[in-house]
């Protein structure tokens, strides 16, 4: 794998292309991005604010003023980027928050808390207060201002108590009765390895979170792993429906995918990664095997756990009607994650076969997303690859997991190249 290639062609992306994309909705006025936007960018559609999306976004624009700072991104402008930083940082600690050290979900541009109005709670999704404290700590990081981790460790405090007594909301995916799912132990696992990287750095204890993050890892890895498939079951039924119903059957490769680097990441800061890294090599390996599609190219939404669309009995969940109405279509967020997963499985095992998986999955996503008017990625396409206007998540454009894993990958190739591997 040739890093320095690597370190060249994703440093252009974010510099050349991506900030640049995303300048123009920084909300300089009032803080954090307005991200309410058509799939291509070219339409604003509201001027609120997903606690969810300003989170990701302090994430994206301290870990950027870093990089800049290290001299990994010499061609960002410096001043803005800090000035975006501060402003998302100061947006979020005036307005995101509500009694209990729990995040409202949505804002008015201005930051009044807005009731959502699918759940029709202010505090309906316990993503949100994930993103926004895997934001504040990178923020931390990036300050090196060690006052405010008071607000890094409320949030912690609240977040793991909350999930363990069971009492918190999860949209958009509301958790079916009687389920397991594997996207909260996912989350609170690359939540609690920033917030405790940064506490780490700053010389803080962070040991009972790092505990509650190891039985988060097992949880999935050992819980929710399918042996005889090498799979991990994004849901998980508390009776022996598991063959028959389609909740029980369904597997989501983009997030597997994700959560393979989650892994890796947070043992190797603090865990045994060799005790664990055949085992993510090979759900890494079997999930993509599953999850392309051989007829179009690509990462398809879900599908069933012995391959092809997605099977079995109902329950009635909601979240049935989203597998079954977006399950072959094409999502951006999973193929950014194939570009970071395969290159860091790689450089840890030398295996090709993570070498091919990229160089596959690669030539697919800046074939197929990059948007060559507007400029960034479009970032939902039909099976065939054309573009969907149509809403997955939340009604937003993301900024998130493309420049995410387009400056991991700049980390990564930029660490490999200077210790001299080619």
């Amino acid at each position: 794998m040739d890093y320095a290639a690597l370190y060249d062609q994703y440093r252009k992306l974010i510099e050349d292309d991506f900030i640049p994309f995303w300048s123009a909705y920084a909300d300089e006025e009032y803080g954090g991005i307005l991200n309410c936007l058509t799939n291509d960018g070219s339409e604003k559609l509201s001027d609120e604010k997903f606690t969810w999306s300003q989170g990701r976004w302090l994430w994206v624009v301290s870990v950027a003023s870093r990089l800049h700072r290290e001299g990994l991104l010499p061609g960002l402008d410096g001043d803005r980027i800090g000035r975006w930083m501060e402003g998302t940082f100061s947006f979020i600690k005036e307005h995101a928050f509500m009694d209990g050290w729990r995040c409202c979900y949505l804002l008015s541009r201005e930051g009044s808390h807005l009731i959502d109005p699918v759940s029709g709670k202010y505090d309906a999704s316990i993503y949100a207060d994930c993103f926004v404290l895997i934001g504040v700590s990178e923020y931390i990081r990036a300050t090196g201002r060690k006052e405010e981790c008071v607000i890094a460790d409320r949030l912690a405090e609240s977040i793991i108590s909350r999930v363990r007594s069971g009492v918190y909301n999860t949209e958009p995916y509301p958790i079916p009765a009687g389920y397991r799912v594997h996207g909260v132990p996912m989350i609170l696992i690359n939540t609690i390895d920033e917030y405790a990287v940064m506490k780490d750095e700053i010389g803080e204890d962070a040991s009972d979170a790092i505990a509650y993050g190891r039985e988060c890892l097992g949880s999935i890895l050992d819980g929710l792993y399918d042996s005889s498939r090498n799979l991990i079951r994004e849901h998980a039924s508390t009776d022996d429906r598991r063959e028959g119903y389609l909740l029980d059957r369904h597997i989501n490769p983009g997030h597997t995918i994700e959560d393979a680097w989650f892994w890796v990441e947070f043992l190797s800061h603090f865990g045994s990664l060799d005790g664990r890294i055949d085992r993510i090599a090979a759900i890494a390996k079997s999930v993509f095997r599953l999850g392309w599609d051989e007829e179009h190219g690509g990462l398809l939404r879900f599908v069933d756990m012995d391959g092809g669309a997605p099977k079995g009995s109902s329950t009635g969940s909601r979240y049935e009607s989203l597998i079954l109405d977006t399950w072959d279509m094409k999502l951006w967020w999973p193929h950014s994650e194939v570009l970071y997963t395969y290159p860091l499985l790689y450089s840890l095992t030398g295996d090709e076969e993570f070498a091919e998986i990229y160089r596959k999955g690669a030539d697919y996503a800046f074939s197929v997303f990059p948007d060559k008017v507007h400029g960034e990625w479009i970032q939902i396409r039909m099976r065939d690859g054309r573009p969907e206007e149509k809403v997955v998540a939340l009604p937003v454009k993301d900024p998130f997991h493309i420049l995410r894993d387009f400056m991991k990958v700049l980390e990564l190739s930029y660490r490999m190249k200077e210790a001299g591997n080619a």
